[in-house]
């Protein structure tokens, strides 16, 4: 009787998931108000595009890094080196990808983080590849050049000639955003040219763009590259600041720059939360503290949650909570501080599906 029990628990276990692994109110909670798309809105995943509603079943991480040099048990990586190839770890991140899904995920945005414009042709087939075996989580990519030191090739083209490069990428590479693109502590002026090429890209082709500011914290930073793409015609709705969450706590008054950004229309990048960053090293509890001032200033519709994930320890598969590292270690914060899951819905599962959101345009 005893072995019986026993293995018709271990049949249980091993059988098809009956409920997520974690208690995700947030994710069945009920929307207070239903959002609309544009006629003609997609949102753009490696392998096709697919209607916003597609991704309403769960979170979307808009800023993680998937096609790193990944490996379980890690392997140290080695500055100037380059890690093993991509093809070596197919199958363990198409499985931290299947587990995430399994904690409510249902699409992850990969962001470029290379001086280059165009993603490489290993970068590309290995999220084809991972997006095939998980299928139930959404893969889509992220373009355009990161931030100085740059590629040789994006340094001597002019403003125009990397625009025109910039949109012909996106389609042929199938894009769902620009991003991560960043700026140093003092912004360079090849950074103001490529900002600048960026915002003409996308009102090109109407492509979203997330940021990246520096993880030492950088208030004006943010306010700098707010001002440049406003002034080039950006469609805020569709902007995403990043790392504000870096902001050191004390340098200012607490969710002072988020206010200030989400008050002019864009998107807040709370895009390293969940684990450790050791070049910020800001502490959870202030972060938790960050996204309840900013949601008590009438913010929510503003907010979004990320990890900028891209460390092999905090795989799965080794000592971490992997993918979904913001919803198994960063979102039970905001619940017991009081954030209700309607509110969590909006953040996780909403608010990314109205930034990648976008209708195609026509280029020439």
């Amino acid at each position: 009787m005893g072995a019986a029990g026993v293995a018709c628990g271990v049949g249980a276990i091993l059988g098809e998931p009956l409920a997520l692994a974690q208690g995700a109110g947030w994710l069945t909670a009920k929307p207070r108000t239903k959002i609309t798309f544009p006629k003609g809105a997609i949102i753009r995943t490696v392998l096709k595009d697919v209607d916003p509603d597609a991704l309403a079943g769960g979170a979307t991480a808009w800023h993680e890094h998937v096609a790193f040099s990944y490996s379980s048990p890690p392997v140290p990586r080695t500055p100037g080196k380059p890690g093993a190839p991509l093809a070596d770890s197919v199958e363990l991140i198409s499985e931290e990808l299947r587990q995430a899904g399994f904690d409510g995920m249902a699409a992850i945005v990969d962001a470029n983080a290379s001086g280059r414009s165009e993603r490489t042709d290993e970068q590309m087939d290995f999220l084809k590849q991972v997006a095939t075996r998980a299928p139930k989580v959404h893969v889509l990519v992220g373009g355009g050049p990161f931030k100085s030191p740059y590629s040789p090739e994006v340094v001597k083209q002019s403003v125009d000639e990397l625009t025109e490069k910039l949109v012909r990428d996106s389609i042929n590479q199938r894009w769902c955003a620009m991003g991560e693109i960043g700026t140093s502590m003092q912004m360079t002026a090849d950074e103001r040219k490529v900002l600048t090429a960026i915002s003409k890209a996308h009102v090109r082709t109407g492509l979203p763009i997330f940021s990246h500011t520096e993880h030492e914290g950088c208030a004006q930073c943010a306010l700098d590259q707010l001002d440049l793409f406003e002034s080039q015609g950006v469609d805020l709705k569709h902007l995403v600041i990043g790392h504000l969450t870096d902001i050191k706590p004390g340098s200012e008054p607490i969710g002072q720059t988020a206010k200030t950004i989400a008050k002019r229309g864009a998107f807040l990048g709370f895009d390293t939360v969940g684990h450790q960053m050791a070049a910020s090293m800001n502490p959870e509890t202030g972060k938790v503290r960050l996204v309840l001032d900013v949601l008590n200033a009438g913010y929510e519709d503003n907010l979004m949650l990320a990890a900028d994930f891209s460390q092999s320890p905090q795989l799965k598969a080794n000592w971490g909570n992997g993918f979904s590292t913001v919803l198994v270690q960063f979102v039970p914060k905001l619940r017991y501080a009081g954030v209700s899951d309607a509110t969590l819905h909006k953040i996780l599962v909403d608010n990314p599906r109205r930034f990648l959101s976008f209708v195609p345009k026509k280029t020439s």
